[in-house]
């Protein structure tokens, strides 16, 4: 049977919007019944999928790349419920318990490609399949290799561990792929502060406005795709230049969450472009 994994924190309103494709849907929220339980409306949610529903051509146009995964299951769905909720959280470093956002197309290859046949079936264990899509817009696949397959349960104390090696390389590679979503958004919006830069140049550029960014608390994607707009538009030494005083003020306030004074900066960006236009007219 067919299923996606979805990610509830990647699509606004999942379960709103599956529920308006689908007539009777019957969801299964993994963070439920386990110590996660607050955060189930932004965690995983996986459903039965027709391969020839709208559902399906809407994962194809809009979810396949970044927010979920399409996965095959011969098992009853209380099983494969069951074994993939055991995989929300992974230790590492002995005690230290980490969520694991295994449904996101991005992460999966490069957890799953790390790992030797017998360890990937045993994380697989009624999964069958996963089919995730290749950079040439094709179609990759993990398939599990043995049968019969245990099923894991879930447990406050996670059973799966990750290695420091696996760590580094889910991290470096999910980076490398914000960059390249950041200078495609730079690319379209701001394409003059690209200009003259090769793509070693693009992609340093990029790291840079990310460490920037996290230098200030800013490490949600949003917030810095939002940062690298202030740095596109007052150039790349903000907000330490001599005339950035304003920002560095506003950047320096306390009593306010990071995403209030992000908001503070763009109010007076716009501020001073606006004043700008006046003296320009004037």
């Amino acid at each position: 049977m067919n299923y996606l994994l979805l990610d509830g924190a990647q699509i606004d309103g999942l379960l709103a919007r599956l529920y308006s494709l689908e007539e009777t849907p019957v969801v299964y929220l993994l963070y439920q019944q386990t110590a996660y339980e607050a955060l189930a409306d932004v965690g995983a949610v996986l459903i039965a999928l027709n391969p020839n529903s709208e559902l399906a051509q809407v994962f194809d146009q809009e979810w396949r790349t970044s927010a979920g995964i399409w996965l095959e299951s011969d098992d009853e769905p209380e099983a494969l419920v069951e074994h993939l909720r055991s995989l929300v959280h992974a230790r590492v470093d002995g005690a230290v318990t980490v969520l694991l956002r295994y449904y996101d197309p991005r992460i999966t290859p490069l957890w799953l490609g790390s790992m030797q046949p017998e360890q990937r079936d045993t994380v697989l264990g009624p999964v069958s399949r996963i089919r995730l899509p290749d950079e040439t817009g094709g179609e990759q696949l993990f398939q599990r290799e043995i049968s019969p397959h245990s099923v894991a349960r879930y447990t406050d104390t996670p059973w799966l561990r990750l290695t420091q090696a696996q760590l580094e390389h889910m991290n470096q590679a999910k980076q490398a792929c914000f960059d390249q979503r950041l200078l495609t958004h730079l690319q379209r919006y701001y394409p003059e502060c690209m200009d003259g830069l090769d793509a070693p140049q693009q992609q340093q550029w990029a790291a840079q406005c990310r460490k920037s960014a996290a230098h200030y608390g800013y490490s949600s994607a949003a917030n810095v795709i939002r940062w690298a707009c202030l740095c596109a538009e007052l150039g790349n030494d903000f907000p330490q230049a001599p005339e950035h005083a304003a920002y560095r003020q506003l950047l320096e306030q306390r009593g306010q969450l990071p995403a209030q004074r992000l908001d503070n900066l763009i109010t007076e960006l716009h501020r001073q472009l606006l004043r700008a236009d006046k003296e320009s007219v004037a």
